[in-house]
């Protein structure tokens, strides 16, 4: 289950370029919008909405209490926009939710356990997905979704999305065939086989040829006997 963040946030009427006067306030210009909800310009407080975002996934709800009014909503983040150099949030979208409606949501993926398989240096864990997008109602969405690898032993065994167990009231949004982590060769390990594997096509072909080199000197030796 996820927690709930507190933020406060107040209506916004700069807009456009002069966004900028807001930043260098120490504020950052937000948005909430939502089913049923109509896009509202907000602003919050800089340092309080890193705090938040550092704490928050795409499926933490966040409680929004608005201006004066103390109007509050719950939402979820939808998407930050980040400063490059600083890595400091410019802008974000607010997702309003009804908690009795589903809604979708990419969830992290955690990998926990240790396979068995990953001890020999030969052998890697292929994770291809950080993320697993699932459906349900916000309240139970998790924070994150955790995948045991402690079952994978043998190289080439592999867990799905279909694999994953997920909370109840949860169903999974991705395709089912989607792979999570397999366990695979390293690609020093799948060249070293394949030499190998070439050699051993290669012997047969040699020692034939060699077979056939010492009949036909057998034979040339036979003739020169047989002349004099």
């Amino acid at each position: 289950m996820p927690h709930t963040i507190e933020l406060r946030a107040e209506p916004r009427t700069v807009v456009g370029k002069k966004v900028k006067q807001l930043r260098r306030q120490g504020l950052v210009p937000a948005n909430v919008y939502g089913d049923g909800v109509e896009s509202t310009p907000i602003q919050v407080e800089a340092k309080a909405l890193q705090q938040a975002l550092a704490h928050a996934t795409a499926t933490t709800l966040v409680n929004l209490t608005l201006g004066e009014s103390q109007a509050r909503r719950q939402v979820l983040v939808r998407d930050v926009q980040w400063e490059l150099l600083k890595h400091v949030p410019v802008h974000v979208d607010f997702y309003a939710v009804r908690m009795d409606a589903k809604v979708k949501a990419a969830v992290p993926i955690v990998l926990r356990g240790e396979s068995p398989a990953a001890k020999h240096s030969d052998v890697i864990l292929l994770h291809p997905v950080s993320a697993l997008t699932v459906e349900g109602r916000p309240g139970d969405l998790p924070e994150v979704i955790e995948v045991d690898v402690s079952s994978l032993a043998e190289v080439d065994q592999a867990i799905y999305a279909r694999d994953v167990p997920l909370p109840s009231g949860v169903t999974l949004a991705d395709p089912p065939d989607e792979l999570i982590v397999k366990v695979q060769l390293t690609r020093a390990a799948i060249e070293a086989e394949a030499e190998a594997a070439a050699e051993a096509r290669e012997a047969p072909a040699i020692a034939a040829g060699t077979a056939a080199e010492e009949v036909g000197q057998d034979a040339d030796a036979a003739k020169a006997e047989r002349g004099a």
